[in-house]
This record gives C-alpha cells, structure tokens and sequence, in this order.
C-alpha cells in the first residue's frame, strides 16, 4: 500500500493477504469457529473499579457480525460507554456505523502496578526498541505477521497511580481493514518484581473464563494464531483488534464528492459573488462568497447531515452553502508572471481572515495568491457547538458532518481557482489591463496547525490540486494530539465539568475519535502520497515541523511523516546537550529531485517537550511556544514556494540542521 514508504520498509517483502498467514510469529487457525464478541463488557480487564467497561481498547469483543468489507460492524451499547454528571451515557449509535476502529486508535488497558521502566517498555524517544524480540508489548498485524512499532506511556493527565491507564500509540496509522493482536508479556511491577498473568488469561487457558465463547476465543489467540510468537509462555494479556475499512472512514466524503461534482459541467465552477476589493500597497483584497451543494440538513453551523436510506449523505435537493472566501494577492502583475495560486487552511477554531495576517501575507510578496474558506466544525462560529460537544459527547457526529460539508467547500474553493469560468472572469481578479493575476489551473494548497491536520484530509480526496505544504501539521487528534496541547486546557476544563473521572475522558476521546477520523488527517494519510482513492491524483507534500511545538505535537507530526512515507531532511537535529530521536525510519531527502513526501525540522531553541500525554508549560525564551515561529522567514518561504512549483524541496540549510534565533518569525 505503501510502495516505497516507510510501510515497506517495515514490512518489507511479508505476504500480503485478507486471512491469516504463518509469518513472523502468526499462525494460522480455524479461529472463524471461535466468536470474540462479548456484545457487553468485555471480561479481560477488572479494573479500574467503575471504569473498564470498554477496556482493552480497541476490541474485536465490541464488534459483531456484519456483510461489510471486513466482516464485521462495531456493536457498543450505550450502557457500555461512559455517562457524564447528568448520567448520560456516549450514544455510539454513529461509531456502531463503521466496520472496525480507528487508524490511529490509542491501544488502552490497565494493569495495576505497572512500571513502564522495570518492564522495558520503550517511549516516543525509543520507538526502535519497541521492535525488540522481547519486547514487553507487541502489536502484531495478524494478516501479515509484521510487528508494528509503536511508542507507550502512562497516562500522564491522572496523577493517580492507582487507577492510570497504559496508553500504547502506533508510530503510524494502522493499515485499514487489517487485524492485529496485542500482546502484553513480561510485565513488572514497581517493585520491579514480576507481574503474573491477568486471572482472565489464566481462566481462558483453563476454559473457564465466561462467557464460554471468549474463554475458548482467547485461548485460540494465544496458543494457537500466536503460537510462534508465545510458545508455551502464558502472557499477562492478549486480544485483538480490526481496524474500519477505507471506504468506512472516507466513503462518505467520496461519496459527497462525486454527487457535488455533477452539478458542475465539465470544468464549470460554482457560482460567486464579489463582495468587496480593497487594496493596500501592493495587496489585493477579494472578499465575497460562493455557492456550494449542501449536504447538511440545513444551512446552519449545528445542522447535521442529510442521508440517504444506506446512511450515507446526499443532496439536501438544490439547496447551498453561502461559503465566503477571501483572497490576498499581488495588485499587479510581477516581473515572475501570474501569482502562485494556493487555497489556505486556518488553524484551530480561527476563519478564513487568517490568510490576511502574517502566516500568509509574506508569501504574497513573495508573488503568491492565497484564498481561504471557514474550516466548517471548526472555525470561530462553532466555538459554542464545540463547549456544547464537551459536555455531551454524544453529540459529536454533528462537528463531523460539519467538517464533511467543509471538505466540499474547500474542493469548490480550488475550483474557483483552476476553472478559466471562476475567479478568472471576474475584474477584481484582473489588473488594470484585464489580465488575471494569478496563474488559472495551477492551484496548490498551504495550511497550518489546524490547516495541516485537516488539510492533509481534504487533499487526500481532492482533485484541484497535487502539491501540499503542510506547516505544524499532524495527525490523530483524540489519541495523540490533544492531551499534549497546550490550546487543550482551555477546552478540557469544559470536559471535565462533564466527565470528570480521567479514565473516562480517555475512552470518550476514543470513542469520539472514530467520527474525527472523517475529518482530519488519521482517517485518510495512507491514500495521501500513494494508494489514492479511485479516481483521485496522488499528492506531493512537504511537513514542516518546529521541535518542541506547544500546539501541535512533535509526535503527531512524526506519525503523519511516517504514513506518507515522508523523507527526513538530514542532520535533522544537533544541538549540544540534547539527544532528541526526530523520527523513526524514515527516508533521507534527496534535494536534488521532486519528492513524494519530506519532512524538515526546524529548531529555535525551544526546550525539549514532554515524553509524555502533558503539554510542555508556558514561558518566555527557550521555554516559549514556537509553534507559529518560521511563517515570516523568506529562506522557508522561498523553500515552500519552490516547492510548490516544482516539486523539489532546496536545502536552505547548508547540509547542516535546520536552526535559526528563538522567535524568528
């Protein structure tokens, strides 16, 4: 799936196939005689008191049978899931919808007295270690026998010892469709004595766990499918786990897709209206709105989608989204010709005024036209939807239809810009003389932050442009992006007045998660830079991150470069007295040649971030976020810029790390 990528470094040549095969400690089984489903709570884990009911996470034990393209469906109950202050439990009537779990799913259990240390299990600065042959923690795809790196911790957001959480996180998205098994083995405890096996797994072993059906189930897991991998060991734990199929994470939006394109004819673009031009210097203004199909049930920032009787979304008749967009760009044509077209993503919760301000304007003296369009489900008018979604989880699904709908306005945005019948044709676009200032059908996309996470979804999908810049960009935002923000304070204080046990806001995160993943990017990067979807270009992408980002962390960075199968510009790091691991197999970039994906580190200074789910702390100098530092430097934006016009990623850094002064802009 990956070609060159980073999946087959790993994988390498193992047998590819849709049942299980013996390879790399994976046998074969007759397990389809054996049942994994507990349509309840499963019966591994015991623990913490109150709050195991969805634990290990994630579990073939929540699913059950189904004629979908993995054979199964989720099947969560509400009485499962856990209930805020007003005794509300999550609804998961959306997420029993899907056919298998997140990509990017946080595996989460508990095991009393855990000592990560003791163990030997490895963090985000070792994630070679986690490929160990006797490591503590294996995740095993059961399809083709490969074990998949990952990086665990404890959950750092519970001061509390006793009931904390192991959270093991992919060091990329899993493959979609695939089964996988996790084992926990060789446990020790904090007194670094030898933790026995979970009385659940003694009881399977012994057929006597019930129900009978997961007894039998998780003995034929361990003894027999993970017998090369086991023996005769008997591991603390053992389960498994499929994750959701590609078309029943980004089916929808295809789906939406293809019925907004044919109300387009040919290479038609949407109906737009100018509604002021303004200029300033030598910057252009355009403001305005276009016309773009709706799918929701209503115009408005709370409607939800309209589906057809299969689920999935449909025309809501002739109805429209009044989308806005605004433009900024040179006023006259410069001595390069037309301005570099770019469709822009804003980051979190801002608008599309964003492409006004400092993190776009330098590119517009830089001969670039940038237009930008409200990320719908998270723009400045869904602030209060948000705060509401915090204190009734349930409620989720409608930011995520809000997003799908904005993943439509995006794509008509880039149309605008490459059909010779939109932007084109009008005068605000031209300069005195009726030439158009920019370069008609040669649109590319910018984002930040925000911009990068959702905009590296919309470019899976799209097909207006091919070439990605994606500044702080990342992936997975209830498993690994959150909880290490520093913009996630402000918005936990809402969920925890709601959910206030921590081990339940970990499992809403989950859950909440299998609906994010049609909207950013960990439900679709596998099909980014190859393997696209049907009917869609494979896109060039160029990942900037700044080390020790305070808003998007340096791992949710890594875990998007490594899906992509991203190149490593290289020495991406050096900095007396620091031991930082960037990134964990990855390509070197050769800057000589049009690239897939790359990925480039720039360091300010910054002090190293946590190891753990906790956001570095605010201050000033080394300790200050550099997350918007860079978006002003006209050697990065010259980098970007040729890149986006060639493909080609310069060395603006002498063959040496990237660094530059705290607080460059």
């Amino acid at each position: 799936m990956f070609g060159t990528g980073i999946r087959s470094v790993l994988v390498g040549a193992l047998l590819m196939g849709t049942g299980l095969v013996a390879v790399s400690g994976v046998e074969t089984s007759s397990a389809a005689s054996f049942s994994p489903f507990s349509h309840g709570c499963d019966v591994l884990v015991s623990g913490p008191l109150g709050h195991d009911c969805l634990l290990p996470w994630p579990n073939n034990a929540f699913t059950e049978t189904s004629s979908t393209a993995t054979n199964l469906k989720l099947d969560i109950t509400s009485s499962e899931t856990p209930s805020n202050v007003g005794g509300v439990h999550i609804n998961p009537i959306y997420q029993d919808e899907g056919d298998g779990f997140s990509p990017g799913s946080a595996i989460v259990t508990y095991v009393p007295n855990i000592s990560l240390a003791n163990s030997g299990i490895v963090g985000s600065t070792d994630i070679a270690g986690s490929l160990a042959k006797d490591a503590p923690i294996v995740l095993v795809n059961m399809n083709t026998g490969a074990h998949v790196p990952y990086f665990a911790e404890l959950d750092a957001q519970n001061p509390d010892p006793t009931t904390q959480l192991l959270l093991v996180h992919p060091a990329y998205a899993l493959t979609e469709g695939q089964r996988y098994a996790v084992v926990l083995r060789n446990l020790k405890n904090t007194s670094d004595e030898a933790i026995p096996p979970a009385p659940s797994t003694v009881a399977a072993l012994r057929g006597t766990l019930k129900p009978a059906s997961r007894s039998a189930y998780i003995k034929n897991l361990i003894r027999v499918q993970l017998h090369s991998l086991l023996g005769s060991a008997t591991p603390y734990m053992a389960w498994d786990f499929t994750v959701a199929s590609e078309m029943s994470i980004a089916g929808p939006a295809l789906t939406m897709r293809a019925q907004a394109y044919k109300t387009l004819k040919g290479n038609a673009a949407p109906k737009f209206t100018v509604s002021s031009v303004t200029t300033s210097g030598s910057v252009r203004t355009v403001k305005g709105t276009f016309k773009v199909p709706l799918f929701l049930k209503s115009a408005t920032n709370s409607s939800m989608m309209n589906v057809d009787k299969a689920g999935l979304p449909k025309l809501n008749g002739k109805l429209t989204w009044p989308a806005n967009f605004i433009c900024v760009m040179p006023a006259t044509i410069q001595a390069g010709g037309p301005a570099l077209p770019a469709v822009y993503g804003h980051g979190l919760l801002g608008d599309a005024t964003e492409v006004q301000d400092s993190s776009f304007s330098d590119k517009v003296s830089e001969n670039m036209m940038g237009c930008a369009t409200d990320w719908l489900g998270l723009d400045s008018n869904d602030l209060s939807e948000v705060i509401g979604v915090l204190g009734n989880l349930s409620k989720f699904q409608e930011l995520a239809d809000q997003m799908l709908q904005g993943f439509v306005n995006f794509q008509f945005l880039g149309r605008l810009i490459n059909s010779p019948d939109g932007f084109a044709t009008s005068s605000a676009f031209k300069d005195g003389s009726g030439h158009v200032l920019f370069q008609v059908g040669k649109c590319t996309y910018v984002g930040y932050s925000q911009g990068g996470i959702m905009g590296a979804a919309v470019s899976t999908i799209s097909n207006e442009w091919t070439k990605v810049f994606l500044g702080q960009g990342g992936m997975d935002y209830g498993g690994v992006l959150l909880q290490r923000s520093v913009d996630w304070s402000e918005y936990q204080v809402f969920l925890s007045k709601s959910y206030p046990n921590l081990d339940d806001q970990q499992i809403g995160l989950q859950l909440i998660e299998l609906l994010w993943d049609r909207g950013e990017a960990d439900g679709y990067a596998q099909h980014l830079t190859s393997d696209p979807y049907p009917g869609t270009k494979p896109k060039q992408v160029l990942l900037i991150e700044n080390y020790g980002d305070h808003q998007v962390p340096n791992v949710g960075t890594e875990m998007l470069a490594r899906t992509i199968g991203a190149a490593e510009y290289a020495p991406a790091f050096s900095r007396a007295g620091v031991s930082f691991n960037t990134s964990y197999k990855l390509g070197i970039l050769n800057q000589a040649r049009p690239v897939r994906a790359a990925l480039e580190l720039w360091d300010f200074g910054t002090l190293t971030p946590p190891t753990d789910n906790l956001a570095p702390p605010p201050g000033s100098g080394p300790a200050a976020d550099p997350h918007d530092f860079g978006r002003g430097n006209p050697v990065i934006d010259a980098q970007i810029i040729t890149f986006l016009k060639t493909g080609v990623v310069q060395d603006v850094c002498g063959h040496a790390a990237c660094q530059a002064a705290p607080g460059t802009v």
